[in-house]
């Protein structure tokens, strides 16, 4: 072999390895470094499936770092979006109406959960045995709680009184979040409050605030379903991860369909991450009435409508600004 020949071989034998070492070094450095979501959430039935993702590892495995951090209600995570402190967050759907009304760019970008006439309800109008009420109407003069103002739970108690005739006049508001709402009960601080699981299948078991359900639902008419769960993020958020955010979806799916799939894994995740006895997880389901995550205007709609019935919304404005569908 000529020395000109072992020096052309020498050359594109090096830079076969140059080229080989950069390939492997940008492959792991790929699988080293996943997206990272910081994700800001209250305590409620459809983190569930997000928790149970977590410790699995499932999030990680589709190349995401999942930051989580819980707030106190659905106002609280639309602060953390706004103030950069989180990129995703979890909350009722009225929160993140309220943020885009009042110029906090957000959107909704997935549903988590509806519910339906006659027994796919998910949120309680709960009065205590020693209040005396039985109905709406026992409530007039009384103390009622919901967790923020602003929330679905304040539309909740706007929309079931003026359909049993009174307005908030009619009751005393008090504002509490819904970790607290139990022991306010049993202590006679509240006579009734809006509740959401795991909170309502712990306080349906404790024979102190003998629980009495005086309305169920988001709003009184649910012949058609109601969006009462979403997903949102910011609009530059959206525009600029949106393959992120449809794999956080899939990931959601995913376990959620597993644990709809396996009673027993959906109540011991309930006792490990939402603090419920092995007895009152027995109650517990997930509020799912449509398979799919995906969102649209005919979801909101009707929670802009009911939000104007009720004097909480003040201008007009196109469900289709409040949705950026990012379902998987």
């Amino acid at each position: 072999m000529s020395k000109a020949l072992r020096r052309r071989l020498g050359r594109g034998l090096a830079a076969a390895l140059v080229t080989g070492l950069a390939a492997f070094a940008c492959a792991t450095g790929a699988m080293a470094e996943n997206t990272k979501l910081r994700f800001a959430y209250l305590l409620a039935d459809s983190d569930l499936p997000i928790f149970v993702a977590q410790k699995k590892g499932a999030f990680q495995a589709a190349g995401l770092d999942v930051e989580l951090t819980e707030v106190q209600g659905g106002p609280a995570v639309v602060a953390a979006i706004a103030s950069g402190s989180a990129d995703v967050g979890y909350a009722a759907p009225v929160p993140p109406i309220n943020a885009r009304l009042n110029g906090v760019m957000v959107k909704m970008v997935m549903a988590l959960g509806h519910e339906v006439d006659p027994d796919k309800k998910f949120l309680w109008l709960v009065a205590s045995k020693a209040s005396g009420a039985r109905d709406l109407g026992g409530l007039k003069g009384k103390k009622i709680a919901f967790n923020a103002n602003g929330s679905l739970c304040e539309l909740a108690w706007r929309d079931h009184l003026a359909q049993a005739g009174m307005s908030m006049d009619d009751v005393q508001v008090v504002i509490l979040p819904f970790p607290q709402q139990e022991a306010a009960l049993e202590q006679g601080a509240i006579d009734a409050t809006c509740t959401v699981n795991p909170f309502f299948a712990s306080m349906s078991r404790n024979a102190e605030v003998g629980a009495q359900v005086v309305a169920s639902g988001v709003l009184a008419d649910e012949s058609k379903p109601i969006l009462n769960d979403v997903i949102f993020a910011g609009d530059d958020y959206i525009a600029a991860n949106a393959q992120s955010l449809k794999t956080f979806g899939k990931v959601i799916f995913d376990a959620r369909k597993e644990l709809l799939a396996n009673r027993a894994e959906l109540e011991a995740a309930a006792v490990e991450f939402l603090g419920l006895t092995p007895e009152a997880a027995k109650d517990f389901n997930l509020p799912i009435v449509r398979p799919e995550v995906s969102i649209g205007e005919a979801d909101v709609q009707p929670l802009l409508d009911a939000m104007k019935r009720a004097g909480m919304l003040t201008q007009d404005i196109a469900a289709g600004d409040m949705v950026a569908n990012m379902a998987p």
